[in-house]
């Protein structure tokens, strides 16, 4: 059980491919086998170690990116990016959310507004949530996003961490 790419807006970009091999490495059975029979608060605990998995992942495989979680990028905003990271020639914003479309638009629009007038690489990283979330319209939005950020000279990638509950 590890993220699976849905939808990338652009080939052979090695970055980016080097950020998708970090985050498919990532073994999610331990975080999301029966996830959703707990609280919610116990579901932001795992969703938390999850997130420091990811985290450490990509530390191991960017090791000259500057990576750190509940990145605020605007004081006069209190929106952080779930992930965050940077190196000399772009940003990198990770959100993690069940697999809800209206969340993947509404995070994408409001960090890709708050985040520094660079390039950005977006990464929607989606782990299972009720049935009544749908993922195929989930991953419709990942399209939606990935052609936004093309447009506007930015890199998207969403991912789907497949439920075994």
């Amino acid at each position: 059980m590890h993220p699976h790419l849905q939808v990338k807006s652009i080939e052979r970009d090695q970055f980016l491919e080097t950020i998708i091999k970090s985050i498919e490495s990532v073994n999610c059975q331990k975080f999301f086998l029966g996830h959703l029979e707990e609280n919610q608060r116990e579901q932001r605990v795992i969703v938390s170690k999850f997130q420091q998995a990811v985290c450490e992942s990509l530390a191991v495989s960017i090791p000259n990116g500057q990576w750190q979680m509940e990145h605020c990028p605007s004081s006069s905003s209190r929106d952080s990016i779930d992930i965050f990271g940077r190196n000399e020639s772009a940003v990198v914003a990770i959100e993690l959310d069940k697999h809800r479309a209206d969340q993947v638009a509404k995070k994408f629009v409001s960090r890709i507004a708050i985040l520094p007038d660079t390039k950005v690489y977006f990464i929607s990283l989606c782990y299972p949530g009720t049935e009544n979330m749908s993922k195929p319209e989930t991953i419709k939005y990942f399209g939606y996003c990935a052609n936004l950020s093309k447009r506007m000279g930015n890199v998207y990638a969403g991912f789907t961490i497949e439920s075994t509950t």
